[in-house]
């Protein structure tokens, strides 16, 4: 009886995870497709992701989603603080190993990378939407030597993206409420 629950807990996750996914269904029922712009190069080896069957809920789809998009999470920081509890250096640790499971920003966090990178949005917006989202959830006041290392190496600054990451910023005096707080 336990089992079947589980597997009914897998396959409903599956399901959850294509409704949150536009268009998942339809990919996942036709040819295999040319890598994706963003895939990693060939010689960059990447930790495998939990197979997502294991868990059951959030948990499933955050795994299902980091194992669907791993180069994206190994190039975005995860800010619950398992960089220090952990030693993590990026999102992708934590869905190889149990550490996902339990932690909802995790989770979130992938699921964001998935949608936004079949919505085609190029890393640097990735890491930006990410970053603004989560970064006022990091736990800790002062930044572990892995925050600081991928501050250092991310694809944008404070002052814009890449500029072949994105088009012409928004003019802030053709529509007040944009910035407004600042």
């Amino acid at each position: 009886m336990r089992f079947r629950y589980f597997r009914f807990a897998a396959a409903a996750a599956a399901l959850l995870l294509a409704a949150f996914t536009p268009g998942a269904w339809a990919e996942s029922t036709q040819a295999k497709q040319p890598a994706p712009k963003s895939a990693p190069a060939a010689e960059e080896k990447l930790a495998p992701v939990l197979a997502p069957e294991q868990f059951f809920g959030a948990a499933a789809m955050g795994y299902a989603a980091a194992k669907a998009v791993p180069h994206i999470c190994h190039k975005l920081f995860c800010y619950c603080g398992c960089d220090i509890t952990d030693s993590h250096s990026n999102l992708l640790d934590c869905f190889t190993s149990y550490h996902g499971a339990d932690c909802h920003i995790c989770q979130e966090e992938a699921l964001l990378a998935l949608k936004m990178n079949r919505d085609e949005q190029p890393i640097a917006t990735i890491q930006k939407v990410i970053d603004e989202t989560y970064s006022s959830k990091y736990p800790f006041k002062e930044d572990s030597p892995a925050y600081k290392k991928y501050k250092a190496t991310r694809l944008w600054t404070a002052g814009g993206l890449a500029p072949a990451s994105v088009g012409p910023k928004p003019d802030a005096s053709k529509d007040p409420a944009c910035c407004a707080g600042k």
